[in-house]
Protein backbone atom coordinates (compact mmCIF):
# COMPACT_ATOMS: atom_id res chain seq x y z
CA UNK A 1 0.00 0.00 0.00
CA UNK A 2 1.59 3.36 -1.02
CA UNK A 3 2.21 5.65 1.92
CA UNK A 4 2.41 9.42 2.03
CA UNK A 5 5.03 10.52 4.57
CA UNK A 6 3.36 11.84 7.70
CA UNK A 7 4.36 14.49 10.20
CA UNK A 8 4.04 12.93 13.64
CA UNK A 9 4.45 14.13 17.21
CA UNK A 10 5.57 11.38 19.58
CA UNK A 11 5.26 11.86 23.34
CA UNK A 12 6.81 9.58 25.94
CA UNK A 13 8.45 10.29 29.31
CA UNK A 14 11.86 8.95 28.19
CA UNK A 15 13.67 8.93 24.82
CA UNK A 16 14.14 6.56 23.02
CA UNK A 17 11.94 4.70 25.49
CA UNK A 18 9.50 2.26 23.97
CA UNK A 19 8.43 4.24 20.90
CA UNK A 20 11.73 5.73 19.70
CA UNK A 21 12.67 2.72 17.56
CA UNK A 22 9.31 2.76 15.77
CA UNK A 23 9.61 6.50 15.10
CA UNK A 24 13.15 5.96 13.79
CA UNK A 25 12.03 3.18 11.40
CA UNK A 26 9.20 5.31 10.00
CA UNK A 27 11.58 8.23 9.44
CA UNK A 28 14.25 6.11 7.74
CA UNK A 29 12.02 3.75 5.79
CA UNK A 30 8.92 5.81 5.03
CA UNK A 31 10.24 9.37 5.01
CA UNK A 32 8.20 10.51 8.02
CA UNK A 33 9.12 13.65 9.89
CA UNK A 34 8.99 13.18 13.66
CA UNK A 35 9.12 15.39 16.73
CA UNK A 36 9.75 13.35 19.88
CA UNK A 37 8.80 15.11 23.12
CA UNK A 38 10.16 13.63 26.34
CA UNK A 39 11.16 14.54 29.87
CA UNK A 40 14.41 12.56 30.16
CA UNK A 41 17.04 11.24 27.76
CA UNK A 42 18.77 7.88 27.80
CA UNK A 43 22.51 7.89 26.96
CA UNK A 44 23.31 8.73 23.33
CA UNK A 45 24.54 5.18 22.72
CA UNK A 46 20.86 4.18 22.87
CA UNK A 47 19.64 6.84 20.42
CA UNK A 48 18.50 5.73 16.94
CA UNK A 49 20.29 6.81 13.79
CA UNK A 50 17.68 9.26 12.51
CA UNK A 51 18.04 11.80 15.36
CA UNK A 52 18.78 15.10 13.64
CA UNK A 53 17.91 13.56 10.27
CA UNK A 54 14.14 13.77 10.34
CA UNK A 55 13.68 12.84 13.99
CA UNK A 56 13.93 15.85 16.30
CA UNK A 57 14.04 15.43 20.09
CA UNK A 58 12.59 18.05 22.43
CA UNK A 59 12.89 17.80 26.22
CA UNK A 60 10.11 19.28 28.33
CA UNK A 61 10.23 20.17 32.02
CA UNK A 62 7.67 19.50 34.70
CA UNK A 63 6.57 21.32 37.80
CA UNK A 64 4.71 20.84 41.03
CA UNK A 65 4.50 17.41 42.60
CA UNK A 66 5.98 15.80 39.48
CA UNK A 67 9.42 17.00 40.59
CA UNK A 68 9.29 15.05 43.82
CA UNK A 69 11.35 11.87 43.95
CA UNK A 70 8.73 10.06 46.03
CA UNK A 71 5.03 10.73 45.59
CA UNK A 72 2.24 9.45 47.80
CA UNK A 73 -0.16 7.09 46.05
CA UNK A 74 -3.01 9.59 46.33
CA UNK A 75 -0.99 12.20 44.42
CA UNK A 76 -0.09 9.97 41.49
CA UNK A 77 -2.79 11.47 39.28
CA UNK A 78 -1.59 14.99 40.10
CA UNK A 79 1.93 13.93 39.15
CA UNK A 80 0.67 12.60 35.83
CA UNK A 81 -1.18 15.82 35.08
CA UNK A 82 1.97 17.82 35.83
CA UNK A 83 3.87 15.79 33.24
CA UNK A 84 1.09 16.27 30.70
CA UNK A 85 1.05 19.99 31.39
CA UNK A 86 4.84 20.24 31.02
CA UNK A 87 4.59 18.67 27.59
CA UNK A 88 1.72 21.01 26.66
CA UNK A 89 3.74 24.10 27.64
CA UNK A 90 6.56 23.21 25.25
CA UNK A 91 4.17 22.23 22.45
CA UNK A 92 2.27 25.49 22.89
CA UNK A 93 5.54 27.39 22.61
CA UNK A 94 7.04 25.44 19.68
CA UNK A 95 3.85 24.56 17.74
CA UNK A 96 5.59 22.46 15.07
CA UNK A 97 3.88 22.45 11.68
CA UNK A 98 2.40 20.58 9.94
CA UNK A 99 1.17 17.78 12.19
CA UNK A 100 -0.84 14.84 10.88
CA UNK A 101 -0.83 12.59 13.92
CA UNK A 102 0.09 12.44 17.60
CA UNK A 103 1.35 9.21 19.14
CA UNK A 104 1.72 9.05 22.91
CA UNK A 105 2.78 6.64 25.61
CA UNK A 106 2.03 7.81 29.11
CA UNK A 107 3.88 5.00 30.97
CA UNK A 108 1.71 6.00 33.91
CA UNK A 109 2.47 9.70 33.50
CA UNK A 110 -0.07 10.88 30.95
CA UNK A 111 2.37 12.98 28.94
CA UNK A 112 0.26 13.18 25.75
CA UNK A 113 -3.01 14.09 27.43
CA UNK A 114 -2.94 17.79 26.51
CA UNK A 115 -0.93 17.41 23.31
CA UNK A 116 -3.71 18.27 20.80
CA UNK A 117 -3.18 22.06 21.11
CA UNK A 118 -3.66 22.86 17.43
CA UNK A 119 -6.59 24.58 15.69
CA UNK A 120 -7.36 21.35 13.82
CA UNK A 121 -6.59 18.71 16.36
CA UNK A 122 -4.93 15.74 14.64
CA UNK A 123 -5.88 12.15 15.51
CA UNK A 124 -4.24 10.78 18.65
CA UNK A 125 -2.93 7.22 18.97
CA UNK A 126 -2.31 6.15 22.56
CA UNK A 127 0.11 3.28 23.25
CA UNK A 128 -0.73 1.35 26.43
CA UNK A 129 1.57 -1.22 28.03
CA UNK A 130 -0.09 -2.50 31.14
CA UNK A 131 -3.25 -2.31 33.19
CA UNK A 132 -2.65 -3.01 36.86
CA UNK A 133 -4.91 -5.42 38.71
CA UNK A 134 -5.27 -5.07 42.46
CA UNK A 135 -3.75 -8.40 43.48
CA UNK A 136 -2.76 -10.21 40.28
CA UNK A 137 0.26 -10.40 37.97
CA UNK A 138 3.75 -8.87 38.35
CA UNK A 139 4.67 -8.86 42.07
CA UNK A 140 1.19 -8.45 43.52
CA UNK A 141 0.51 -12.05 44.47
CA UNK A 142 3.84 -12.21 46.34
CA UNK A 143 3.10 -9.18 48.49
CA UNK A 144 3.11 -10.36 52.09
CA UNK A 145 1.09 -9.20 55.09
CA UNK A 146 3.67 -6.53 55.90
CA UNK A 147 3.13 -4.77 52.55
CA UNK A 148 1.84 -1.22 53.18
CA UNK A 149 -1.84 -0.84 52.35
CA UNK A 150 -0.92 2.23 50.28
CA UNK A 151 0.70 -0.12 47.78
CA UNK A 152 -2.66 -1.73 47.02
CA UNK A 153 -4.42 1.64 47.00
CA UNK A 154 -1.90 2.78 44.40
CA UNK A 155 -2.43 -0.35 42.27
CA UNK A 156 -6.17 0.27 42.16
CA UNK A 157 -5.84 3.94 41.20
CA UNK A 158 -2.71 4.26 39.06
CA UNK A 159 -4.36 3.18 35.81
CA UNK A 160 -6.79 6.10 35.96
CA UNK A 161 -4.45 8.14 33.76
CA UNK A 162 -4.32 5.36 31.14
CA UNK A 163 -8.11 5.24 30.99
CA UNK A 164 -8.26 9.03 30.75
CA UNK A 165 -5.82 8.92 27.84
CA UNK A 166 -7.83 6.20 26.11
CA UNK A 167 -11.00 8.24 26.52
CA UNK A 168 -9.35 11.12 24.63
CA UNK A 169 -7.56 9.04 21.98
CA UNK A 170 -8.71 8.27 18.46
CA UNK A 171 -7.17 4.81 18.72
CA UNK A 172 -5.59 2.73 21.48
CA UNK A 173 -2.59 0.53 20.65
CA UNK A 174 -1.08 -2.31 22.66
CA UNK A 175 1.62 -4.88 21.82
CA UNK A 176 -0.06 -8.21 22.70
CA UNK A 177 -3.36 -9.96 23.18
CA UNK A 178 -2.44 -10.63 26.80
CA UNK A 179 -1.93 -6.92 27.45
CA UNK A 180 -5.20 -6.12 25.69
CA UNK A 181 -7.03 -8.64 27.85
CA UNK A 182 -5.92 -6.89 31.05
CA UNK A 183 -8.04 -3.81 30.29
CA UNK A 184 -11.71 -3.53 31.27
CA UNK A 185 -14.00 -5.19 28.73
CA UNK A 186 -15.49 -1.89 27.56
CA UNK A 187 -12.04 -0.71 26.36
CA UNK A 188 -10.76 -3.86 24.68
CA UNK A 189 -12.52 -3.32 21.35
CA UNK A 190 -10.81 0.09 21.17
CA UNK A 191 -7.32 -1.45 21.33
CA UNK A 192 -5.37 -2.28 18.18
CA UNK A 193 -2.93 -5.15 18.87
CA UNK A 194 0.46 -4.90 17.18
CA UNK A 195 3.97 -5.24 18.56
CA UNK A 196 6.17 -2.17 18.08
CA UNK A 197 8.87 -4.27 16.44
CA UNK A 198 12.28 -5.83 17.11
CA UNK A 199 15.28 -4.63 15.10
CA UNK A 200 16.33 -8.05 13.79
CA UNK A 201 19.07 -6.52 11.62
CA UNK A 202 21.25 -6.42 14.76
CA UNK A 203 21.28 -10.20 15.06
CA UNK A 204 22.71 -12.98 12.88
CA UNK A 205 21.36 -16.36 14.01
CA UNK A 206 22.92 -18.10 11.00
CA UNK A 207 26.39 -17.45 12.45
CA UNK A 208 25.79 -20.05 15.20
CA UNK A 209 26.16 -23.11 12.99
CA UNK A 210 28.26 -24.49 10.17
CA UNK A 211 31.93 -24.23 9.30
CA UNK A 212 31.83 -20.42 9.39
CA UNK A 213 30.80 -20.28 13.06
CA UNK A 214 32.27 -17.12 14.52
CA UNK A 215 34.64 -16.77 17.44
CA UNK A 216 32.72 -15.46 20.43
CA UNK A 217 33.47 -12.40 22.52
CA UNK A 218 31.44 -10.17 24.82
CA UNK A 219 32.44 -6.58 25.59
CA UNK A 220 36.02 -7.34 24.54
CA UNK A 221 36.32 -10.57 26.54
CA UNK A 222 36.96 -13.73 24.52
CA UNK A 223 34.82 -16.79 25.19
CA UNK A 224 36.59 -20.18 25.00
CA UNK A 225 35.16 -22.49 22.35
CA UNK A 226 34.50 -25.12 25.00
CA UNK A 227 32.50 -22.80 27.27
CA UNK A 228 28.74 -22.97 27.66
CA UNK A 229 27.41 -19.41 27.91
CA UNK A 230 24.23 -18.72 29.87
CA UNK A 231 22.79 -15.20 29.59
CA UNK A 232 20.33 -12.90 31.33
CA UNK A 233 19.42 -9.40 30.07
CA UNK A 234 17.12 -6.82 31.67
CA UNK A 235 16.96 -3.05 31.87
CA UNK A 236 17.08 -3.46 35.66
CA UNK A 237 18.15 -6.56 37.55
CA UNK A 238 14.98 -6.79 39.58
CA UNK A 239 12.44 -9.25 40.92
CA UNK A 240 9.92 -8.37 38.22
CA UNK A 241 12.23 -9.81 35.57
CA UNK A 242 13.09 -12.73 37.83
CA UNK A 243 16.70 -11.88 38.62
CA UNK A 244 16.43 -13.56 42.02
CA UNK A 245 15.31 -16.79 40.36
CA UNK A 246 18.04 -16.50 37.75
CA UNK A 247 20.82 -16.16 40.33
CA UNK A 248 19.61 -19.33 42.04
CA UNK A 249 19.70 -21.11 38.68
CA UNK A 250 23.14 -19.67 37.88
CA UNK A 251 24.47 -20.97 41.19
CA UNK A 252 23.23 -24.45 40.37
CA UNK A 253 24.72 -24.37 36.88
CA UNK A 254 28.11 -23.17 38.09
CA UNK A 255 28.17 -26.04 40.58
CA UNK A 256 27.03 -28.62 38.05
CA UNK A 257 29.28 -27.73 35.12
CA UNK A 258 32.84 -26.34 35.22
CA UNK A 259 32.51 -25.14 31.63
CA UNK A 260 29.61 -22.75 32.30
CA UNK A 261 30.11 -18.97 32.03
CA UNK A 262 27.15 -16.86 33.18
CA UNK A 263 26.87 -13.35 31.71
CA UNK A 264 24.40 -10.75 33.00
CA UNK A 265 23.56 -7.36 31.48
CA UNK A 266 21.45 -4.80 33.31
CA UNK A 267 21.40 -1.96 35.80
CA UNK A 268 21.79 -3.36 39.34
CA UNK A 269 19.60 -0.55 40.71
CA UNK A 270 15.87 -1.31 40.76
CA UNK A 271 14.19 1.45 38.74
CA UNK A 272 10.53 0.40 38.83
CA UNK A 273 8.47 1.78 41.68
CA UNK A 274 6.36 -1.35 41.30
CA UNK A 275 8.84 -3.11 43.61
CA UNK A 276 8.27 -1.10 46.77
CA UNK A 277 10.76 -3.18 48.76
CA UNK A 278 13.82 -2.58 46.58
CA UNK A 279 12.99 0.54 44.57
CA UNK A 280 16.16 2.63 44.02
CA UNK A 281 18.25 0.00 45.83
CA UNK A 282 21.11 -2.14 44.55
CA UNK A 283 19.34 -5.48 44.25
CA UNK A 284 22.44 -7.25 42.90
CA UNK A 285 24.43 -6.24 45.99
CA UNK A 286 21.57 -7.36 48.23
CA UNK A 287 21.38 -10.83 46.64
CA UNK A 288 25.12 -11.48 46.40
CA UNK A 289 25.70 -10.34 49.98
CA UNK A 290 23.13 -12.85 51.20
CA UNK A 291 24.46 -15.60 48.92
CA UNK A 292 27.97 -15.03 47.48
CA UNK A 293 28.54 -16.45 43.98
CA UNK A 294 29.97 -19.97 43.78
CA UNK A 295 32.69 -18.86 41.33
CA UNK A 296 32.82 -15.10 40.66
CA UNK A 297 35.35 -15.63 37.85
CA UNK A 298 32.64 -17.38 35.82
CA UNK A 299 29.85 -14.96 36.70
CA UNK A 300 30.22 -11.74 34.70
CA UNK A 301 28.13 -8.65 35.49
CA UNK A 302 28.31 -6.13 32.64
CA UNK A 303 26.02 -3.49 34.13
CA UNK A 304 23.88 -1.33 31.84
CA UNK A 305 25.24 -1.75 28.31
CA UNK A 306 24.45 -0.28 24.87
CA UNK A 307 22.47 -2.25 22.28
CA UNK A 308 25.59 -3.40 20.39
CA UNK A 309 26.86 -5.17 23.54
CA UNK A 310 23.48 -6.84 24.03
CA UNK A 311 23.76 -8.12 20.45
CA UNK A 312 27.23 -9.53 21.19
CA UNK A 313 25.99 -11.17 24.35
CA UNK A 314 23.04 -12.85 22.66
CA UNK A 315 25.13 -13.95 19.71
CA UNK A 316 27.45 -15.78 22.14
CA UNK A 317 24.68 -17.36 24.22
CA UNK A 318 24.06 -21.10 24.42
CA UNK A 319 21.07 -20.61 26.71
CA UNK A 320 19.14 -17.44 27.43
CA UNK A 321 17.00 -17.35 30.57
CA UNK A 322 13.88 -15.24 31.14
CA UNK A 323 12.51 -16.12 34.59
CA UNK A 324 10.35 -13.07 35.19
CA UNK A 325 6.91 -12.76 36.74
CA UNK A 326 3.71 -12.31 34.70
CA UNK A 327 4.34 -8.97 33.03
CA UNK A 328 4.65 -7.80 29.40
CA UNK A 329 7.29 -9.84 27.58
CA UNK A 330 10.73 -8.24 27.88
CA UNK A 331 12.19 -6.88 24.65
CA UNK A 332 15.38 -8.77 25.49
CA UNK A 333 13.45 -12.06 25.34
CA UNK A 334 12.31 -11.37 21.78
CA UNK A 335 15.80 -10.16 20.89
CA UNK A 336 17.26 -13.41 22.24
CA UNK A 337 14.82 -15.34 20.05
CA UNK A 338 15.77 -13.16 17.06
CA UNK A 339 19.42 -13.99 17.71
CA UNK A 340 18.64 -17.70 17.52
CA UNK A 341 19.11 -18.35 21.24
CA UNK A 342 17.55 -21.30 22.97
CA UNK A 343 15.29 -19.48 25.43
CA UNK A 344 14.18 -20.96 28.75
CA UNK A 345 11.34 -18.82 30.07
CA UNK A 346 8.75 -18.73 32.85
CA UNK A 347 5.60 -20.60 31.93
CA UNK A 348 2.98 -17.87 32.15
CA UNK A 349 0.47 -16.32 29.75
CA UNK A 350 2.64 -13.50 28.34
CA UNK A 351 5.43 -15.91 27.41
CA UNK A 352 3.02 -18.51 26.04
CA UNK A 353 1.81 -15.95 23.52
CA UNK A 354 5.28 -15.75 21.93
CA UNK A 355 6.95 -19.08 22.83
CA UNK A 356 5.60 -22.51 21.96
CA UNK A 357 7.18 -25.00 24.35
CA UNK A 358 9.34 -27.53 22.54
CA UNK A 359 9.18 -25.70 19.21
CA UNK A 360 10.34 -22.07 19.60
CA UNK A 361 11.75 -22.31 23.12
CA UNK A 362 11.26 -23.92 26.50
CA UNK A 363 8.80 -22.99 29.24
CA UNK A 364 9.15 -23.98 32.89
CA UNK A 365 7.67 -23.29 36.29
CA UNK A 366 10.17 -20.67 37.43
CA UNK A 367 9.26 -21.26 41.07
CA UNK A 368 10.49 -24.87 40.76
CA UNK A 369 14.24 -24.29 40.98
CA UNK A 370 15.09 -27.99 40.60
CA UNK A 371 12.93 -28.38 37.50
CA UNK A 372 14.37 -25.20 36.01
CA UNK A 373 17.90 -26.45 36.63
CA UNK A 374 17.14 -29.80 34.98
CA UNK A 375 15.87 -28.15 31.80
CA UNK A 376 18.85 -25.78 31.68
CA UNK A 377 21.36 -28.61 32.09
CA UNK A 378 19.53 -30.55 29.39
CA UNK A 379 20.14 -27.73 26.92
CA UNK A 380 23.81 -27.35 27.87
CA UNK A 381 24.37 -31.11 27.65
CA UNK A 382 23.07 -31.17 24.08
CA UNK A 383 23.30 -27.73 22.40
CA UNK A 384 23.24 -29.25 18.90
CA UNK A 385 20.08 -31.20 19.62
CA UNK A 386 18.37 -28.03 20.88
CA UNK A 387 19.54 -25.86 18.00
CA UNK A 388 16.22 -26.26 16.08
CA UNK A 389 14.51 -24.37 18.91
CA UNK A 390 16.70 -21.34 18.29
CA UNK A 391 16.22 -21.54 14.52
CA UNK A 392 12.43 -21.71 14.90
CA UNK A 393 12.51 -18.86 17.45
CA UNK A 394 14.39 -16.58 15.06
CA UNK A 395 11.90 -17.35 12.31
CA UNK A 396 8.99 -16.69 14.67
CA UNK A 397 10.33 -13.24 15.50
CA UNK A 398 11.11 -12.38 11.87
CA UNK A 399 7.59 -13.33 10.81
CA UNK A 400 5.58 -11.80 13.65
CA UNK A 401 7.66 -9.41 15.78
CA UNK A 402 10.33 -7.82 13.60
CA UNK A 403 10.18 -4.16 12.62
CA UNK A 404 9.84 -5.18 8.99
CA UNK A 405 6.80 -7.31 9.85
CA UNK A 406 5.11 -4.91 12.28
CA UNK A 407 5.89 -1.37 11.26
CA UNK A 408 4.50 -1.45 7.71
CA UNK A 409 1.18 -2.40 9.30
CA UNK A 410 1.60 0.47 11.76
CA UNK A 411 2.30 2.89 8.90
CA UNK A 412 -0.87 1.73 7.12
CA UNK A 413 -2.88 2.29 10.29
CA UNK A 414 -1.42 5.77 10.74
CA UNK A 415 -2.16 6.50 7.07
CA UNK A 416 -5.84 5.57 7.44
CA UNK A 417 -6.22 7.68 10.55
CA UNK A 418 -4.38 10.77 9.38
CA UNK A 419 -5.06 11.29 5.69
CA UNK A 420 -8.44 12.46 4.40
CA UNK A 421 -10.09 10.07 1.98
CA UNK A 422 -7.82 7.16 2.97
CA UNK A 423 -10.64 5.11 4.52
CA UNK A 424 -9.94 6.24 8.09
CA UNK A 425 -11.23 4.56 11.19
CA UNK A 426 -10.01 1.69 13.23
CA UNK A 427 -8.06 -1.22 11.75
Amino acid sequence: MPQDPLNVIWVEPTFPGHLGAAADWLVRRRGYRAWFYCHTLEPRAHWPASVGRGLEVQVFGVGGVARESAVGWSRALERSLCYAYGCWEVLEQKRPRPIDLIVGRSAGLGSALFAPVFDRAPPVVHFVDYYFHGRANDLADEAGPDTPSAYFHWRRSTTAIELLDLEQATLGWTPSEWQRGLFPAEYRHELFVLHDGIDTSRFAPEGRTGPAKRARSIAGRAIPDSARVVTFVARSLDRLRGFDRFLTLADGLLRARPDVVVVVAGDPIVRRGLDVTFHNKDYLAHLTAARPPVDPTRLWFLGAVPPRTVAELLSASDLHVATGRAYPVARSTLEAMAAGCVVLASDHAPHREVIEHGRTGLLADATDSDGLLRQAIGVLDDPVGHRPLGIAAAERVRESYSQDACLPRLAETFHRLALPGSGGGRP
